[in-house]
């Protein structure tokens, strides 16, 4: 039986999709059969982040509704390395001429655990039409945030939400994450970012411009020359299969405490 991976953020803008699609590439290419489950109407963007955009006529709601079958709606990622282990299902335009309850999106889930290794999530920003059941049903929430205040307050309503749920296996991933704004004290240590939210962190992705770049052109970490983003990605999956697990030092200074409070200036300590 498969396990589903929930991605969220109260927010838009702080990379689920890049945190699923390079999760998914990653899990893929350890022989585990992954399926991406595209929720987010807005942007449907991970079959543009995996450079396999496809014409499918289906869409996860047409399964959903049992008009077509699993395996006709998927797209399959002909990227050799994944040996076809990975495969994509696109949102549609609008969930606002389906009738799903919460029963049949809890039937997908059981259908999509018996065919797959791990169903990664997607998810639209904040509360959306199956927040609820997908949160309660999923056996890992990975709440992403930003490393900035503003993305890190908008993951405290994100963390109040899954906690009215009763929501227990949650973890935290920082995106962008910036050693020196810690250092320098414009941005919060990872013990103050974990304190805040209240939510066990399972991995810190730092900024790489080049990384941005090359997700428009449909590329993953694990197809970059310098392998130090792939291993930010890679030592999440290790902890996603693995609780026991301690988070990597491959960080800028995580050998040290120098990066688990923000540093206080002059202006702060008066």
């Amino acid at each position: 039986m498969g396990k589903a991976v929930m991605i969220t953020s109260f927010k838009g803008g702080v990379g689920k999709s890049t945190v699923a699609v390079n999760l998914a590439a990653g899990l893929s290419r350890r022989k585990y059969k992954t399926l991406i489950v595209d929720l987010d109407i807005s942007s449907s963007s991970v079959g543009l982040l995996m450079g396999c955009e496809g014409n499918n006529i289906y869409n996860f709601c047409d399964v959903l509704l049992q008009r077509a079958a699993l395996s006709d709606a998927v797209i399959s990622d002909s990227v050799d390395t994944t040996d076809g282990c990975l495969d994509i299902i696109n949102a549609p335009f609008s969930y606002d001429s389906y009738d799903i309850s919460d029963a049949i999106f809890e039937r997908f889930i059981e259908t999509a655990k018996a065919a797959y290794d791990f169903i990664i999530f997607d998810t639209p920003p904040g509360k959306f039409e199956f927040f609820d059941i997908l949160s309660k049903k999923a056996d890992l929430v990975l709440v992403i945030t930003l490393h900035s205040v503003v993305s890190i307050r908008a993951a405290e309503k994100l963390s109040l939400f899954l906690s009215e749920n009763d929501v227990k296996n949650v973890r935290l991933i920082i995106n962008c994450f910036n050693s020196e704004g810690i250092v320098k004290g414009t941005h919060f240590g990872i013990v103050d970012i974990i304190e805040y939210l209240k939510i066990k962190l399972i991995g810190i992705i730092e900024y790489n411009k080049q990384f941005q770049i090359l997700q428009e052109k449909g590329m993953t970490a694990y197809d970059m020359k310098q392998k130090k983003m792939e291993s930010f990605f890679s030592d999440i999956i290790d902890r996603m299969l693995d609780n026991s697990i301690k988070l990597n030092t491959k960080y800028n200074g995580l050998k040290t405490t120098k990066l688990y409070f923000k540093k206080k200036t002059k202006n702060q300590d008066k």
